[in-house]
């Protein structure tokens, strides 16, 4: 009797974990991240896991585990089933470059470029209607791969670097026209900037991203404000323009407030991003 009792129960305790298994399995789903480029080893997976779960913490995912598949060269992520995945795409390949560039008003860009007007032929400027506007122009996803092409065949206009923005719903692709010093180098790099953080105003809607930055960076940061009034510093992330708010005022104490209408997902990105270290691996998402 007592034999059969202890069967009862052990076959109890077997469905009860089989559940909890079948239930943790559909409440949760993954991400596998590649490696790209040869020899990655298995001490700079590990790296970038622990780069990623602290990312994706700091996004306020907890409840995260991230896994390394040293022989595939591979990083795996489960997360909650509801995590939005194309929110945290750029936490988990974004190496986390962060810059800042002087920019080139519009009329600017027009004189830079007169020697060759292809770009404008294959960018529609209707949509760039301010003098200051630091975007050379604008296309679809199709136009931007031929716009890629003529880049690469060799455009080099002195002390400028064309970089696209983030896709827009009005705009599209938008190229920007950035300034750089004589060795090619943005106003302000990742290691000049001492933090990033989120303050939200009376209205929980009024929210800005606060950027301090460190002492060596603060008189650089001031003297190109008050050059720039009325124009743009553009931020940029991995080669791509972020935001390019317009400079309102001189600002000396090295905090910078970003203001805009930032979603959700954009108030937590770039704290999680820039308050961890950056990625020396690369990495693309497997579909």
């Amino acid at each position: 009797m007592k034999s059969l009792i202890y069967l009862i129960i052990s076959i109890v305790i077997s469905i009860t974990l089989t559940s909890a298994v079948q239930k943790t399995s559909e409440s949760t789903k993954s991400i596998t991240l590649q490696a790209i480029g040869n020899n990655v080893g298995s001490v700079s997976l590990k790296q970038s896991a622990d780069i990623i779960s602290s990312r994706l913490k700091l996004f306020g995912l907890n409840s995260v585990e991230v896994n390394v598949s040293a022989e595939k060269g591979q990083v795996v992520i489960l997360l909650p089933e509801k995590t939005d995945i194309t929110a945290i795409e750029g936490l988990v390949t974004s190496k986390g470059e962060l810059a800042f560039y002087e920019t080139y008003t519009h009329n600017e860009i027009i004189d830079l470029l007169k020697p060759d007007n292809q770009l404008f032929n294959l960018l529609n400027s209707d949509k760039v209607k301010n003098a200051s506007d630091p975007r050379v122009g604008c296309t679809n996803s199709e136009n931007k791969k031929k716009t890629d092409e003529y880049l690469r065949s060799g455009v080099h206009v002195n002390n400028c670097k064309l970089f696209w923005g983030i896709e827009s719903e009005k705009s599209g692709f938008c190229l920007f026209a950035l300034k750089t010093n004589l060795e090619g180098n943005p106003l302000i790099v990742r290691s000049d900037v001492e933090s990033v953080k989120i303050a939200t105003g009376k209205d929980p809607q009024d929210q800005k991203i606060q950027i301090k930055l460190k002492p060596a960076a603060v008189s650089i940061f001031a003297n190109a404000t008050k050059n720039n009034l009325k124009k743009s510093i553009a931020i940029v992330i991995d080669d791509k323009v972020y935001s390019y708010p317009v400079v309102q005022n001189v600002i000396e104490g090295g905090e910078i407030e970003v203001t805009g209408s930032f979603s959700e997902k954009e108030v937590n990105y770039f704290p999680a991003l820039f308050n961890s270290e950056k990625l020396t691996v690369s990495f693309k998402i497997l579909k």
